[in-house]
């Protein structure tokens, strides 16, 4: 790790770039699936429950993910003590958010598994879900990592 941390300057706001990004797909995808659950009432009844959708992660997910990413650009523009433990916390949440969404999903998934009978917008909704999986693990994996360096700048010398 070079000692002027340059390094974490560019990458940090990359990443940060990346959670917003993240955070609109996520968002996206709630809209799809709930659009999909709203047209197709009849069709879901009660063989397949979209455990994520009913909670409301995808939204809430997405406004922890999209501030995170905020803050974090924010940090690397302007740097203060207080943008930092601003980024530190809401980075915190937001992985806290990601893992709670998927154990939700992972849920979601067992419901599916266990369904006898499976009819397009099942198929549909799970293919939605497995995106809403990826684009969380990958907000899990971007979070760390960003918790990992802005912890490693706060306190070093």
């Amino acid at each position: 790790m070079p000692g002027n941390h340059l390094w974490i300057r560019q990458e940090a706001r990359m990443l940060g770039a990346l959670q917003i990004m993240t955070g609109l797909f996520v968002h996206t995808l709630g809209v799809l699936w709930t659009y999909l659950l709203v047209t197709q009432i009849l069709a879901f009844q009660k063989v397949y429950l979209p455990v994520a959708v009913l909670s409301g992660f995808p939204f809430w997910a997405a406004a922890f993910f999209l501030l995170s990413g905020i803050f974090t650009v924010l940090f690397e523009r302007r740097r203060s003590r207080s943008l930092m433990t601003c980024s530190i916390v809401l980075n915190v949440l937001s992985a806290c958010s990601a893992v709670i969404g998927l154990l939700l999903l992972c849920l979601e998934f067992l419901i599916f598994g266990l369904a006898k009978k499976s009819v397009w917008p099942h198929r549909a909704g799970k293919i939605l879900s497995n995106y809403l999986f990826l684009f969380t693990l990958l907000e899990l994996c971007v979070t760390s990592t960003l918790i990992n360096w802005l912890y490693k700048a706060k306190y070093s010398r």
